[in-house]
């Protein structure tokens, strides 16, 4: 009968789906690389012998957490996964939070799963062996209660390319994490004093447990990054020569859909290359497949280039003047890319580029740059000569950094920020001294540390982001018409945190759940004078007050 034949068909194409569905999903699973170097048996061993090659310095002595690695990129993954896993697993359950938070539905995590392994079968070809020996190391320390959703060493492939995802979501959903750097010359030198803040908002723990990774491999250069645990690859690093290298999304039309994640294209540079020049050669020769900005210099030749690279093309602009690098092209090349000019206009790249430019030229000159460097980046912003609320998106500053450093090229001293964010005290360490020591070491004491921001306390900084946090949670429940619970929420975050444009939009939506349309006009009209970040957000609060005009 018909029936029957539907009843065929919907059967014979479901198990059709159920087979691709176990086929994409087995041979999406990476099989783990054969390591030269013997697996020890017994890896829970705390007296093992492969320990010793490595150290691990909890915050509590300088701050920020130390992790120092040697040997083969097998001993080293394994060494970064003993002493780190606690704080992987802790990683990874955010970031599967935050995975259950976009996609709630069992199904539809799988299906999205299934797609990305699918879109990304054969990634791993773009690794070099050595990296994937090295994730195989710290992946024999993941937490297997996550092997549901993929096994550890394809976990460790994906998550290497969180920041190609991230950035592919951001071009289409204008969600923005900004990063900024600042370049000063140094008048006496032809060096620069280089600080840069890295914006994510992956979970606290980014932030309250990054770590400083000092890297001695057998082959090439010694190296220190700063990064989270499990990671290999590199956002913000220095190596022995001098080199510094670091990445700001950026976006472009140019597609590809396989290529290198950046971070490992940054960990390849610093060490295997001892100049900019060197460096930017490897990075314009590595196959992305998303844009990105690179910002690389080294002390040896007091060269610095800005490097725009996109999956098919790349533009290597060196700088010479203090400098302001956010998050989109100006090459001429991209004048008329439409994704760079979405993130130029419709983001706060350009707002926060020009308030960089602005303080260049009336920051005054000190006998340590490094000082107006930290300004730099601890910058709240301002509109009209009126400073903007903290957290405002359009700051420099927006409080949101899970970390924030500055290189002082002439004395060869990396400063990183304790935290919270960039607020905390900048911790300076002396490169030299360390990589000849293989051990992290301050710099003297006159130059070891850089004052924490006195426009904000830890406290008033926990405070703005739990208000933002009630805030978002309010909205979801004004959606749903629970009126009466986004109120409570609102008036605890009014307490933490008042004056924000975030707070006043919510007020006036919930004015509105209440039926009370004057005070929700007035509210809104109130986040307009506060400035909202995004231009999306100035639109739709506009039409919010004009359809509640008579």
């Amino acid at each position: 009968s018909k029936k029957l034949v539907i009843l065929e068909t919907v059967f014979l194409l479901g198990l059709l789906g159920l087979t691709w569905s176990v086929r994409v999903y087995h041979l999406g699973v990476l099989v783990k690389p054969k390591i030269t170097a013997t697996r020890p048996e017994h890896l829970d061993d705390p007296s093992l012998p492969l320990w010793t090659k490595g150290e691990w310095i909890p915050k509590e002595k300088f701050g920020i957490h130390q992790l120092v690695v040697q040997g083969t990129p097998y001993e080293r993954g394994l060494i970064a996964g003993h002493f780190v896993h606690s704080l992987m697993d802790q990683e990874e359950q955010e970031l599967i939070d935050q995975f259950h938070h976009f996609f709630p539905h069992p199904l539809l995590q799988r299906l999205f799963s299934l797609a990305m392994i699918r879109w990304f079968w054969g990634i791993e070809r773009y690794f070099d062996p050595w990296m994937i020996e090295e994730m195989a190391g710290v992946s024999e320390f993941s937490n297997p209660k996550y092997d549901d959703l993929i096994d550890p060493m394809t976990r460790q492939i994906v998550y290497h390319g969180l920041h190609e995802v991230g950035q592919m979501m951001v071009d289409q959903t204008g969600d923005d994490m900004g990063c900024t750097v600042a370049a000063i010359p140094v008048s006496k030198t032809k060096n620069w004093i280089i600080g840069r803040n890295f914006d994510f908002e992956g979970g606290r723990i980014f932030d309250r447990d990054k770590i400083m990774k000092w890297v001695f491999p057998e082959q090439g250069h010694a190296f220190v990054s700063v990064i989270w645990a499990g990671m290999v690859g590199v956002v913000t690093g220095v190596n022995d020569q001098g080199l510094y290298l670091s990445l700001n999304a950026a976006g472009t039309t140019d597609f590809a859909r396989y290529g290198t994640p950046s971070t490992l294209i940054i960990l390849k540079a610093l060490q295997f290359t001892e100049t900019a020049e060197q460096a930017a050669k490897l990075i314009a020769e590595s196959p992305m497949f998303i844009t990105d900005i690179f910002t690389v210099s080294d002390r040896t030749t007091g060269k610095l280039f800005r490097i725009e690279k996109s999956p098919k093309h790349t533009e290597i602009l060196p700088l010479t003047d203090a400098s302001i690098i956010t998050n989109h092209l100006v090459s001429p090349y991209w004048k008329n890319d439409r994704i760079n000019l979405f993130r130029e206009n419709e983001l706060t790249s350009h707002l926060r580029l020009a308030r960089g430019e602005e303080l260049l030229r009336i920051l005054p000159e000190t006998k340590d740059p490094t000082l107006n460097v930290l300004e730099l980046l601890r910058d709240k912003g301002s509109h009209d000569g009126r400073p903007l609320h903290f957290g405002n998106r359009q700051a420099i500053d927006p409080l949101i950094a899970t970390h924030s450093v500055i290189y002082h090229e002439p004395e060869n001293i990396l400063y990183v920020s304790s935290g919270p964010g960039v607020t905390g005290a900048f911790i300076g360490f002396d490169l030299k001294q360390s990589f000849q020591l293989r051990h992290p070491t301050l710099a003297e004491p006159q130059r070891a540390i850089l004052p924490h921001d006195s426009r904000l306390t830890d406290q008033q900084w926990e405070n703005v982001k739990e208000a933002a946090r009630l805030e978002t949670l309010a909205e979801k429940l004004i959606v749903a018409q629970h009126c009466a619970e986004a109120e409570g929420l609102l008036k605890k975050a009014s307490e933490l945190y008042e004056p924000s444009y975030t707070f006043f939009t919510a007020w006036g939506d919930l004015m509105k759940c209440h039926g009370e349309l004057a005070e929700a006009k007035s509210a809104w009209n109130k986040a307009l004078a506060l400035h909202p970040a995004y231009p999306k957000e100035v639109r739709k609060l506009k039409l919010k007050i004009k359809e509640l005009a008579p």
